[in-house]
């Protein structure tokens, strides 16, 4: 490499053997659902694609070149959206890959038998409420029953066939439409076959609809009793749950660089995470962001591996947390470089200071 960083007396480089080991790779940017709290709407001239299966048949031999060892099917679309998702789960799991699967759910009765046959690892759905109407109102036009019957079908089958394969994870994003949908969601998980259910902060954005719960002090309230009530829940459903920060706090950890993780979009280029992946605009703690892309390069013109230590001077910030904490920063309401992604006061350029995943307000399914 070469490149050395001071850190006080010490002098640091990158290792040579580091490379990443798990890819988030975006299929497809098409979805069936247009839920109220999703950001794709945020994104100016949002272009829908599917990715094609050689596309994705480069990405796993750049993949295995690399030292990938975990690839996640997730992105800014619905992954069973591309007509070739199966097939692309069954060169991934025959290369010997550990594969997880982010879907919203609608055609998992479709799917379990291969998902099951396949051995997928884990399965990632988002289900934001257990009432039909009110899912359905969130997750328009989704109908929470047929995600049910694809549930329990997958869990029929994993017991028919004696497989412990896919693990099943709930994913429950909380709004001020479902916050009393958090302690019963818990209740409703065990028998549908769901071993962890991850809940998560919504990422408000302008123009949208303020469901934000951590920006209303009432809301805020009604989570937190909410909350209280799911060591009670876990005790009776043996199921585990995974419980978003509600504010700032000094611990901050990068999901993505902490699983050594880089995200390619259906176009092939890579960024360094699904947040930074496209131009949009957020809202968090009241207070609006300007997100500029953050491109590390093009899988398609480019070695894996290569694109990843060229990279090194975000990931050395990213480890060593060289970087200001603005969420919690008392200048916040007032800080004009903060507005955006493209510097810090530290001068970290792009900077990752505001991120609602590095602070643990929101939860990045890796």
């Amino acid at each position: 490499m070469g490149e050395k960083f001071k850190y006080g007396d010490w002098e640091l480089s990158l290792s040579p053997d580091s490379h990443p080991r798990t890819l988030m790779v975006e299929i497809s940017t098409n979805c069936n659902y247009n839920c109220l709290h999703c950001f794709r709407n945020a994104v100016p001239d949002f272009k829908k694609c599917n990715m094609s299966y050689d596309t994705l048949e480069l990405i796993l031999r750049k993949g295995m070149e690399a030292g990938v060892s975990k690839l996640v099917l997730s992105g800014w679309g619905e992954p069973s959206s591309n007509p070739k998702m199966i097939e692309m789960l069954r060169t991934a799991k025959e290369l010997g890959f550990t594969v997880a699967l982010n879907t919203n759910g609608s055609a998992l009765e479709d799917m379990a038998e291969e998902l099951v046959g396949l051995g997928v690892d884990e399965v990632f759905v988002s289900i934001d409420a257990y009432d039909i109407k009110l899912y359905r109102d969130i997750r328009k036009p989704g109908d929470l029953s047929k995600v049910m019957r694809g549930l329990k079908k997958l869990l029929e089958l994993k017991i028919e066939k004696g497989s412990v394969k896919p693990q099943v994870n709930a994913i429950f994003t909380i709004t001020k439409l479902n916050v009393g949908e958090v302690s019963r969601s818990i209740e409703l998980t065990r028998d549908l076959g769901i071993s962890e259910i991850r809940f998560s902060n919504y990422i408000h954005y302008p123009g949208g609809v303020d469901l934000s719960c951590v920006d209303d002090e009432g809301c805020l309230e009604k989570l937190k009793g909410e909350l209280d009530l799911v060591p009670l829940k876990i005790l009776e459903g043996g199921v585990k749950v995974v419980i978003p920060n509600l504010a700032p706090t000094t611990y901050r950890s990068c999901p993505f660089f902490s699983n050594r993780a880089l995200f390619i979009r259906c176009d092939g280029i890579v960024s360094p995470c699904i947040y930074y992946s496209r131009n949009w605009r957020t809202k968090v703690l009241g207070v609006e962001r300007r997100i500029n892309e953050v491109i590390l390069g093009d899988i398609k013109r480019e070695g894996l591996i290569d694109i990843w230590r060229k990279s090194y001077k975000m990931f050395f910030r990213l480890y060593f947390l060289r970087l200001p904490s603005c969420l919690d920063c008392n200048l916040v309401n007032y800080c004009l470089i903060t507005r955006s992604n493209e510097t810090d006061c530290w001068g970290n350029k792009p900077s990752c200071s505001h991120c609602p995943y590095l602070h643990g307000l929101s939860y990045c399914p890796l």
